[in-house]
């Protein structure tokens, strides 16, 4: 809520996000710097879990805070945007995590200062969120190989690209293709596939992009379907992958849509904005047009 014509800003911190969990230590400091005290007041909250990330995240909004920021990784935003989803307030990240897929496609800077001094200038736009079941996701979502990867990552010591990829190469090769039964727009669509992605960005994070030409304003996901290709073409997928060329392994297909209903043979975990979520063995994805307010650069 608005205090003498200054905006309000609450700052949700996760404080074990990213590689460097300490740099979170000078984030108050960090704010009172770069953040114009003409024009914002605020205050700052610690998160002990994702839902607590969530709670705060929804008692602002409901309390009408103009500016809810997340500083955190692709998780934290999660929980963030879920709670201001239907609300007033404006969505802000401050990447703080290890991919920051979300801040790399909005082209935010991974710099604290940066990233903060970009509410004083006050940019928004309006963005697409997408809804799976219960769940709310703004960057990427899916089911299969990077839902395990997922779940190995959370469940890992150490953050950050080399543990993420080494994880990958790790459990690749014994990976079995799961099959999917999906109704994409209303037709029918069965495939065996490595992974299913839905993205409303590009990418997973790291600047690893799995669909070049995803739009987070259009109404529309980029469902990827990705097969399994074999191990010894792993070095030729890679280097498509970041060329951003997966298109032309042959081995993904992209398509465009609306809503999409998918049925699992088991209720495994998905990943949702880089988590382990779990949301039930049967899926409804549907895109949320124009549906968040977020600063921009």
């Amino acid at each position: 809520m608005s205090v003498n014509n200054k905006k309000s800003v609450l700052f949700i911190v996760n404080p074990v996000s990213g590689v460097n969990p300490s740099r979170k230590t000078v984030i108050e400091e960090v704010i009172r710097e770069g953040l114009d005290s003409n024009l914002f007041s605020w205050n700052i909250e610690y998160t002990n879990s994702a839902e607590h990330a969530y709670e705060l995240s929804r008692n602002a909004a409901l309390a009408g805070t103009d500016i809810v920021a997340a500083v955190g990784g692709d998780g934290t935003a999660n929980r963030v945007i879920k709670g201001l989803f239907g609300s007033n307030s404006v969505f802000c990240v401050i990447p703080s995590g290890s991919g920051n897929g979300l801040a790399r496609f909005l082209n935010i800077p991974l710099e604290l200062k940066e990233s903060i001094e970009l509410i004083n200038k006050g940019k928004t736009k309006l963005i697409d969120t997408v809804s799976v079941n219960d769940e709310l996701f703004a960057s990427i979502a899916g089911v299969g190989f990077d839902a395990l990867v997922a779940k190995k990552f959370a469940q890992a010591g150490r953050r950050g690209f080399f543990t993420y990829f080494h994880i990958a190469l790790q459990a690749y090769p014994s990976y079995r293709p799961r099959k999917y039964k999906m109704i994409i727009d209303g037709k029918q669509v069965q495939t065996k596939a490595l992974f299913v992605s839905f993205a409303n960005s590009n990418q997973f994070g790291y600047n690893t992009i799995i669909s070049p030409s995803a739009s987070i304003d259009d109404g529309l996901m980029d469902v990827c379907i990705v097969q399994k290709a074999p191990v010894i073409t792993t070095p030729y997928i890679l280097g498509l992958l970041w060329r951003n060329k997966l298109e032309m392994s042959g081995y993904l297909e992209i398509i465009k849509a609306r809503e999409v209903i998918l049925t699992r043979n088991r209720n495994k975990k998905i990943n949702l904005d880089g988590e382990p979520v779990k949301v039930g063995k049967d899926l409804t994805i549907r895109v949320n047009p124009l549906s968040l307010k977020v600063i921009v650069p």
